[in-house]
């Protein structure tokens, strides 16, 4: 299958049943954390110092509340991104059942394993980071640059981190690590697709459902193209 025709494939899969599902859970989840977080803010100023006159402290702790909300209306979809990646091996599974049903079913990734594999990830992700350091900064100066660094830089990391999570399914995390790393290339495309995706607003809230599920078709054609060979 091809990269454009995974991406579509996975829009498909997002939009079904199964997976609007985990959309809705998460969406509801995120609208509980953000309510709890613009009360956790108000409730924080009230123990701001006081300005002498009782009107002028409500107006600031309302006035915070509300520049909190707005604050939250840009990262809601971080957030949103953030809870998704809690379920991707969830929604990879209701994927292949809903795909591939004649497959043989996939594990269930545990949580000392993802957890191992997360801890990686985050370790790879803060030196590649540290790395590009110098070049952010000339980003400064040519934006264009921090926009190629920013591209390349996620389009690895999402391109590793999803390619690995489905294909861990059938394979340990070396194996699946291994498979990755033969089809480097691949992996890297469909993570700068997903990456590009992520930044788009509106397509941003389902673009971790889409990217995994276009994920799971590329890992699947590349697995059992290299057991039939």
């Amino acid at each position: 299958m091809s990269l454009i025709a995974a991406y579509l494939k996975g829009l498909e899969d997002a939009l079904s049943p199964p997976l609007r599902a985990i959309l809705w859970r998460v969406l509801g989840l995120g609208l509980v954390l953000s309510v709890l977080l613009i009360v956790a803010a108000y409730q924080a100023l009230g123990f701001a110092p006081s300005t002498g006159w009782g009107w002028l402290d409500e107006v600031i702790r309302v006035l915070g509340g509300i520049l909190t909300g707005v604050g939250l209306a840009f990262f809601f979809p971080v957030i949103m991104t953030t809870l998704q990646s809690l379920f991707l091996d969830e929604a990879a599974a209701k994927v292949a059942k809903r795909d591939y049903p004649g497959d043989p079913p996939g594990r269930d990734i545990g949580f000392a394993e993802g957890l191992a594999s997360g801890l990686r990830f985050l370790v790879v992700a803060v030196v590649l980071n540290i790395l590009a350091l110098p070049l952010q900064l000339v980003g400064l100066l040519l934006p264009i640059v921090n926009i190629l660094v920013f591209l390349v830089l996620n389009g690895y990391l999402v391109g590793r981190e999803y390619f690995e999570q489905v294909a861990m399914r059938h394979a340990s995390a070396a194996e699946a690590a291994r498979l990755r790393r033969s089809n480097r290339m691949l992996a890297f495309s469909a993570g700068l697709l997903g990456t590009a995706l992520m930044v788009v607003p509106i397509v941003n809230l389902i673009a971790p459902l889409v990217t995994v599920a276009a994920m799971l078709h590329l890992e699947r054609g590349v697995r059992l193209g290299r057991a039939g060979g």
